[in-house]
């Protein structure tokens, strides 16, 4: 049982009763994230479970009324309303690590790993025109940030463009007119990739203009996949798979579960009770359920929404224990 993958230990223990003990007994399902929600007033962050549909609070008087802009690996990457003082907080630990001021404007943002791991590097995106991009890097214990300037051969769409995604030792950034940004911070290089724009729906379509339409990067295992929104339509999910995007089908998902966010986007697969499934960091808090879109169903649940994300809230790796929090 234990050299089975998830799908065919779930098939397994199917069989028998006796099968389905020694099927669970060796079981190992990915952890999935959970939302964390910002207060407009206040002190006190929800913290959702999608999954368990249990809702936590975590009093954070050092972050409340500061705009987030990333999350991974438990950490959050905040900045003052100032736009200039950035800083890594672990809600969990209440850790918080600074960083040196930054006064340019960007328009993406990620960092790596945990700052706590040695190997983080923060990286901003500022297309300054439609031909011409600004990377800006930083470490942890920096004293400044380096900023260079790239012309592009390909333009970058300012107004339609996915988040940073790090991935392979490099940060993507995809644009509307369907070229990949492709950022190496160990050499500081841009490179750019024509992958053939993708068939996106609506995307030009005047009865649609009104319509937030989002485009999300995420990775799983190194490889890129590409998620597209057009306000409550079905969204659409592709892959990048030898520099051409491929429309991704329920069969060909095969047990992904996409956690999306206007900040950042995760992946997990074979989550039980999740698979083949868009969740989105937005719930009722009436009947304790995330807005999500099931690709086997083919619907949304617990119905369509005008808008799917809220910059209230993103995803966030859940804590290692649950005695710092506070359930609601």
């Amino acid at each position: 049982m234990s050299y089975l993958l998830l799908k065919d230990n779930i098939r397994a223990s199917a069989v028998c009763k006796a099968w389905r003990k020694a099927a669970e007994h060796v079981r190992v399902v990915e952890k999935y994230p959970w939302v964390i929600s910002f207060p407009k007033h206040g002190t006190l962050f929800d913290l959702f479970d999608p999954l368990q549909r249990k809702m936590y609070s975590l009093n954070l008087p050092e972050v409340a009324g500061i705009n987030v802009c990333y999350s991974k690996e438990g950490w959050l990457l905040m900045r003052k309303s100032s736009f200039v003082e950035l800083f890594f907080f672990n809600p969990f630990s209440r850790e918080l690590i600074t960083l040196p001021n930054y006064e340019l404007p960007f328009q993406a943002i990620a960092f790596s790993s945990a700052p706590t791991s040695g190997t983080c590097v923060l990286v901003t995106l500022n297309p300054i025109s439609e031909y011409l991009v600004a990377i800006s890097i930083c470490y942890p214990g920096a004293t400044e940030w380096i900023t260079k300037e790239f012309p592009c051969s390909l333009a970058f769409d300012p107004n339609l463009h996915s988040n940073f995604v790090y991935a392979n030792d490099h940060f993507y950034c995809f644009t509307a007119g369907g070229v990949l940004f492709d950022f190496d911070p160990s050499s500081r290089t841009l490179s750019q990739q024509a992958c053939g724009e993708p068939i996106f729906p609506n995307i030009h379509n005047n009865e649609w203009m009104y319509l937030p339409k989002v485009f999300y990067l995420m990775e799983q295992r190194g490889e890129l996949f590409l998620m597209y929104t057009c306000g409550s339509e079905t969204p659409v999910v592709y892959k990048l798979v030898s520099s051409k995007w491929e429309e991704m089908s329920s069969a060909l998902l095969d047990g992904l579960t996409i956690f999306a966010s206007l900040y950042c986007s995760e992946t997990r697969m074979n989550v039980l009770g999740m698979r083949n499934s868009v969740y989105f960091p937005k719930y009722d808090v009436h009947n304790m359920q995330c807005v999500s879109y099931s690709y086997d169903e083919e619907r949304y649940s617990p119905c369509k929404q005008k808008e799917l994300c809220s910059v209230e809230s993103l995803w966030i790796e859940p804590p290692p224990c649950k005695d710092v929090l506070n359930l609601t």
